[in-house]
């Protein structure tokens, strides 16, 4: 095997561990939901296709032709199977990775995705477009490959921002922390407290009644603090809540990068700042201790008064925003 073959199997097998610890974070509702999705039943007919791609060797143009084309394959175990060695035709098999992009099976549409973070910044146009693909399984898949991609650069760093936002709290929260490491922190602000209003919501009527923006009267709802749970207030309660609170931030020149950083909310949490939606942590019941960030740099008004809202969701015992809430100011690491 040449230097360049070891090198990208290395990269390979470094982002397939990643998949795998982040894999095994996802919670069980959205395990099964993949599992449904990626099932297939191969016959002897179709174990004789994908043994004949497994024999395959080399970077030839013949080889990549091969595999490619087998990318039309009708049972997805043959077009997974070409995926998955073309990810490892560096850098030859980016067109075909860039077609099994566009696979009706999401699995080898994930694998492709995967693959492209060995292929360098020629594959930063295609996994743009996996960022738009209509299962999060994909899009979590391209924000790891855009965050392997050496040098990065701003247009890396624009899509895994705007992927930050996704509506889907697998790949916000994959995405955030592959950006975390491009940004040095300035400073910390810890939300209060005390000084909440918080009402249930059983009816589910909030949204629709717009209790998110930023001049909805909250006058008549309780009074509750942060880092406790609602029961610790009398709230004998399991379902959807809300939390409203205004903040005065100070005067700030400096902050290129804003994000509000959640220690731990039982179990989902949609957030609302200024009456903008900023993003939702919402993995299932295992969300419940999980910390997670969502980016604030343009919803955040400095030297003035800002209003959060959050609703929180919880589908046994305890519920709310038990563990600290902090405003983390950063700016891009020289």
């Amino acid at each position: 095997m040449s230097v360049s073959r070891a090198n990208a199997t290395g990269r390979f097998l470094l982002v397939a561990g990643v998949v795998l610890l982040l894999c095994i974070t996802i919670g069980a509702a959205s395990a099964q939901r993949c599992a449904q999705t990626c099932t297939f039943t191969p016959d002897a007919k179709i174990m004789a296709r994908r043994d004949a791609l497994l024999k395959l060797d080399g970077d030839s143009a013949k080889v990549i032709d091969q595999l490619t084309k087998a990318l039309g394959d009708k049972d997805p175990l043959v077009t997974r199977t070409a995926a998955r060695m073309l990810g490892d035709r560096v850098p030859g098999g980016l067109p075909g990775l860039t077609k099994a992009l566009r696979s009706k099976d999401l699995l080898t549409r994930r694998i492709a995705a995967l693959g492209m973070g060995a292929m360098g910044p020629d594959a930063i146009e295609p996994l743009a477009g996996a960022l738009k693909d209509e299962s999060p399984f994909v899009r979590q898949a391209a924000v790891i490959s855009l965050a392997t991609i050496r040098p990065s650069g701003p247009q890396i760093l624009a899509l895994l921002t705007d992927a930050g936002r996704d509506e889907d709290g697998f790949v916000s929260n994959a995405a955030l922390r592959a950006t975390a490491g491009a940004f040095a922190l300035l400073d910390t602000i810890r939300l209060p407290k005390e000084g909440w209003k918080f009402v249930t919501d059983a009816e589910r009527v909030g949204e629709d009644g717009n209790w998110f923006a930023s001049d909805f009267d909250d006058s008549g709802w309780s009074d509750i603090e942060i880092e406790a749970v609602w029961q610790d207030f009398g709230h004998d309660y399991i379902g959807w809540s809300w939390y409203r609170r205004t903040i005065e931030l100070p005067a700030r020149d400096n902050a290129p990068r804003v994000e509000m950083l959640f220690e731990g909310v039982d179990e989902s949490a949609w957030l609302w700042v200024n009456g903008q939606f900023i993003g939702a942590h919402d993995i299932g019941a295992t969300g419940w201790d999980k910390p997670f960030r969502l980016d604030v740099t343009e919803a955040l008004k400095w030297g003035q008064p800002n209003q959060i809202t959050v609703r929180a969701m919880n589908t046994a015992h305890a519920g709310g925003i038990w563990r600290p809430v902090r405003i983390l100011v950063m700016e891009l690491a020289q």
